[in-house]
Parts: C-alpha cells; sequence; structure tokens
C-alpha cells in the first residue's frame, strides 16, 4: 500500500519473496549487499553482523536518490547500536506484537522473542502512518 510496488528486496528468498512480491530479489548467494539498489525496496537484512551493512547502504542509497522509497523491516532491540542511530531521522513503527516469520525447511516461527520496527524512507509518511498504525506506534524525531 505504501510503496505501490517493489521494485528490489536486497536480502531475501524465494520462500520470502511470496510474501513480498518483489520484481527482483537477492538471495545470500546472489550478496545483494553487492548488487546494484534502485526504485522501490523493501529490506529485512539478515540478523547479525550484515545488519548494519545492509542498513548503512540503505541510507547511502536513499540519499544518493538511487532507492526512491523503502521499508525497512529491522529488530527492535537493536535502538542502541551504531547502525540504528541514522534511523531516527526517519518514520518509525515499533510493533505492538511480535512478527513471526517462515523460514525454509521449518514451520512457521511462533517463538519470536523480540517486538520489530518498521523504518519508512519516501516522501509520503502520511501512507506510512495509515497503513503502519494498525501494528504498533508511529513515531519520527521531533
Amino acid at each position: 500500500k505504501v510503496l505501490g510496488k517493489i521494485d528490489l528486496d536486497p536480502a531475501s528468498s524465494e520462500l520470502a519473496n511470496k510474501t513480498v512480491k518483489a520484481k527482483k530479489f537477492h538471495t545470500a548467494e546472489d550478496d545483494g549487499l553487492h548488487q546494484p539498489w534502485r526504485g522501490r525496496l523493501w529490506l529485512n537484512p539478515p540478523y547479525g553482523r550484515l545488519a548494519g551493512e545492509f542498513v548503512g547502504r540503505l541510507v547511502l542509497e536513499h540519499e544518493a536518490g538511487e532507492v526512491e522509497a523503502a521499508i525497512l523491516l529491522v529488530n527492535a532491540h537493536c535502538t542502541d547500536t551504531d547502525w540504528f542511530q541514522p534511523l531516527w531521522n526517519y518514520h518509525l513503527c515499533f510493533t505492538d506484537h511480535r512478527i513471526d516469520f517462515d523460514s525454509a525447511g521449518r514451520e512457521k516461527n511462533t517463538t519470536s522473542t523480540h517486538g520489530s520496527v518498521f523504518v519508512y524512507f519516501g516522501s509520503d509518511p502520511d501512507a506510512f502512518k495509515t497503513a503502519f498504525s494498525d501494528f504498533g506506534a508511529v513515531v519520527v524525531r521531533a
């Protein structure tokens, strides 16, 4: 609803793209971190040390105008990391529930142990607020 369509998911899988429905996606084998990023993106970066690299790349590509708009999904318990700090300058939705994810080779994960944050990069924050208010509190730095 917010992006209209998704041109790219740079950190995905065939299974995940059944939900995301990106026109193009990169798997771990494709090394999406080092592929071109353009247009409208969905990004749920790999957890662990690579998360910061993916987030940093998204911020740079958006500021450079290569990424027109994006929605990023990260762990809510990462708000104190260095890589999260630039995200405070965007519109954030802190979920009011835990999100369960499907993963290849196992049933739906119903034991998520943390909340999540959706971060909006784009020129229509009202659309983001309208669509994501159903999932939690939408906040922006004053």
